[in-house]
């Protein structure tokens, strides 16, 4: 197969994902939906930035409600939740977030499952799952492993491996040049290892 046949039917797949439907919020909010988006920077877009987008979303500043699906671009933002594979230089999602996080920073403003692998990640709810970066940060209960040069998390249950990791209430080990963990149940601060269960 010739590329020119490849080229001819990925347009017509494309074209034949760019279904439009009208999709319903539990609160009675109504917007569209579709199953492609390609966006230059919004309004720049094949559909407008309050749509959800079930399938694949690509572009170079992609806007949308909810994400569902293989979310591809140099900045992406979700005002609703996400389930997808996320890559991106900058990846920004308002609400909730589940699946896999690729990029130099990945901010989370609902709860987090997955694994968020940026030079950069930051949480701003609980969060659940492996997070590898130069710096990881929760700012809710961290359940899981972060490894990175500098690790956060109000609440740890689980493994910190960096030079720096710091939490308030620890259940689980932290492994580091200097370790912290406030909380009455373990040493403030430790080098090397500090364990509390």
């Amino acid at each position: 197969m010739n590329i020119c046949k490849i080229v001819v039917t990925v347009a017509v797949v494309l074209v034949g994902l760019c279904g439009r439907v009208r999709a319903e919020e539990p609160g009675g909010a109504v917007h569209g939906a579709t199953h492609f988006q390609l966006s230059l920077i919004p309004p720049i877009a094949l559909e407008p930035a309050d749509y959800d987008v079930t399938g694949l979303r690509l572009g170079v500043i992609s806007g949308s409600h909810d994400v569902t699906g293989l979310d591809i671009g140099v900045v992406n933002w979700t005002s609703g939740d996400e389930l997808a594979v996320q890559w991106g230089v900058v990846n920004m999602n308002r609400n909730a977030f589940a699946g896999v996080q690729f990029g130099i920073v990945s901010l989370v403003g609902g709860k987090f499952v997955g694994w968020q692998s940026s030079a950069v990640n930051v949480n701003s709810e609980d969060a659940v799952g492996f997070f590898d970066g130069g710096i990881n940060s929760c700012l809710g209960n961290a359940t899981g492993f972060q490894l990175g040069a500098i690790n956060y998390a109000h609440s740890m249950t689980g493994l910190q491996i960096g030079l720096l990791n710091v939490c308030e209430k620890l259940t689980g080990i932290q492994i580091g040049l200097l370790n912290i963990a406030t909380g009455k149940e373990s040493l403030p601060v430790l080098p090397i290892i500090n364990a509390s269960f």
